[in-house]
């Protein structure tokens, strides 16, 4: 089982890399790019198969395994497109959130399911308030379009409280590198889906940590 469980999730960390590499350069405002990091890929690989035993040993087969391979996906495909393209793939997002649907629905019930599509849509109009908001201030998208889509599937993993205390602990992840871009850097857009979905991977492994901390603060 071990072994077999080491392989899987070495080939899915191919193919997560794979997609997150090479899907964006199907898209027009991307085209072609030759640099191809086999060394980052294998990374990735040996990666999600650690993430693939470690997950299986806490959880077994259970809702939160296979939410945890979803959720290793989500952060390869994600780091490596918006880190190197600036892009969120719609594609992935849209995988992940009709998988993380159907396990709820089977895991827990129908109702959950849709309870945490409802969490998904509210996330996503708080981000659409936020990005008007930033908008208006900065005169410039302060957020992308990937990153609004992105906190509904947040929204669906983590239900409300904590997908928003995910979202708001992701700002606080992404300060120092945005301060050091704007110092150090000409570019000056900052990619801001890789902090979203880290910000995602540890409010889901630490969720009751984070439960007793909004549970702190509403006290």
């Amino acid at each position: 089982m071990i072994i077999i469980l080491f392989l899987s999730g070495f080939i899915l960390g191919l193919i997560y890399s794979l997609i997150g590499e090479k899907l964006p350069m199907l898209l027009p405002e991307v085209g072609y790019h030759e640099d191809n990091d086999w060394i980052l890929n294998l990374f990735i690989a040996i990666l999600n198969s650690l993430v693939a035993l470690i997950s299986y040993y806490n959880f077994g087969f259970s809702y939160e395994f296979f939410t945890s391979l979803i959720i290793a996906f989500l952060v390869t495909t994600i780091f490596i497109s918006d880190f190197k393209y600036m892009i969120i793939l719609d594609s992935p997002l849209i995988i992940s959130g009709i998988l993380i649907f159907i396990l709820k629905w089977i895991y827990f019930s129908l109702k959950s399911a849709f309870l945490s599509l409802g969490s998904g849509f509210a996330l996503f109009i708080f981000m659409i308030i936020i990005a008007y908001i930033g908008k208006k201030l900065f005169k410039k998208d302060a957020l992308g379009g990937g990153d609004i889509k992105l906190a509904l599937i947040i929204g669906i993993i983590l239900n409300f409280r904590l997908g928003l205390l995910s979202i708001i602990f992701s700002s606080l992840l992404a300060m120092p590198y945005a301060l050091g871009t704007i110092f150090l850097s000409k570019n000056k857009e900052v990619p801001f889906g890789p902090f979203l979905i880290g910000s995602l991977a540890l409010v889901f492994i630490f969720n009751e940590k984070f439960m007793n901390l909004i549970t702190f603060i509403l006290s």
